[in-house]
């Protein structure tokens, strides 16, 4: 499931390199995962595949933590969810 999601995005970003007037400024509302207890450090992995796609850089603005309220769940890592900002 993570790796065909990843797969798919990083066709995502290679059309979006393609379409993109440089320089381009491309945001994305994200948030980090953790399906069945097993962190996966969203955030990172998409601005790298931007990168690996032809952008230049990228930073996350967060705008709120995630999966606070409950306390039955799988992982110590605390989740966000904000804005991943693409340039380039």
């Amino acid at each position: 499931m993570i790796a065909c999601y990843f797969f798919d995005m990083a066709k995502v970003w290679i059309a979006l390199r393609r379409v993109c007037k440089k320089p381009a400024t491309v945001c994305f509302v994200i948030g980090d995962s953790a399906p069945y207890g097993i962190y996966v450090p969203v955030i990172e992995w998409m601005g790298l595949l931007a990168l690996a796609a032809g952008f230049k850089s990228f930073e996350f603005n967060k705008i709120r933590d995630r999966n606070v309220k409950w306390k039955n769940r799988k992982h110590r890592v605390p989740l966000c969810e904000g804005c991943l900002w693409v340039r380039g």
